[in-house]
């Protein structure tokens, strides 16, 4: 993954800065994390190869997670991860709260939480159909941000690292030719009822994203479809502080 925020020649951005996305004094230890988290929840660690850290900020080079607009949406990765009927079983179930925590690679050996999110379970989509559908209703930012299927110069980069494969009435197809997922078709592995495998698409409006690694992996998470089960008995044998 190419880490750089620069631009080639036909100003295609390689990645955009999460920085700016970042939550506002967000937990600095693991007893203010757990304290956000609660006693009783179940969720998955996993790490983004898209998202890396250059030395003075995170950048993210792919569609999913995406943190723009106030929401956390994942769409378009971990595709086994999402279809698995445990983790639909976990994250559709209103008793338990469940939570996505991602890591990223900050130098060799060293994974840093990017971030974690509260998936709302009356917020999940089984189509792209009903992801655009949801984004048609919400406001213009959420909406540029994530369809792809237009090409729109207003900072947002829906058509570059967005995660919903539609225009912007709401029909679903191939996102814009400079899109990261538009070569060979890829963009329908994310759309289920095109050929992905039954995953639910997940959005969330309560997250945290670090501006910097403040809690590294204890070990280190291999690039599982599944991810990893994390929940409050092995949190701190999972993470700790850089």
């Amino acid at each position: 993954m190419n880490c750089s925020s620069s631009r080639p020649a036909d100003d295609v951005p390689l990645s955009y800065c999460l920085t700016p996305l970042a939550t506002k004094n967000p937990p600095a230890k693991l007893s203010s994390l757990n304290g956000w988290l609660g006693t009783e929840w179940d969720g998955k660690i996993y790490v983004a190869s898209t998202i890396c850290w250059d030395g003075s900020k995170f950048l993210q080079s792919g569609c999913s997670p995406n943190y723009n607009a106030g929401w956390w949406t994942l769409a378009c990765c971990k595709y086994r991860m999402r279809a698995g009927t445990p983790f639909k079983r976990m994250a559709v179930d209103d008793k338990t709260p469940t939570y996505i925590f991602t890591l990223a690679k900050i130098s060799e050996g060293i994974q840093a939480l990017v971030s974690v999110a509260k998936i709302n379970p009356q917020c999940f989509f089984t189509t792209m159909k009903k992801y655009a559908d949801f984004l048609r209703h919400k406001n213009r930012n959420l909406r540029s941000s994530r369809y792809t299927g237009t090409r729109e110069n207003d900072g947002l980069l829906g058509w570059r690292f967005g995660d919903c494969h539609a225009n912007r009435t709401g029909r679903v197809g191939a996102p814009e030719r400079n899109h990261v997922h538009y070569e060979d078709g890829m963009w329908r592995n994310d759309c289920p009822e095109k050929g992905g495998i039954g995953h639910l698409i997940l959005a969330s409006d309560e997250f945290i994203v670090w501006p910097r690694p403040v809690f590294k992996a204890l070990k280190t998470f291999k690039q599982s479809g599944y991810g990893t089960n994390i929940n409050n008995d092995n949190l701190q044998r999972y993470l700790g502080m850089v």
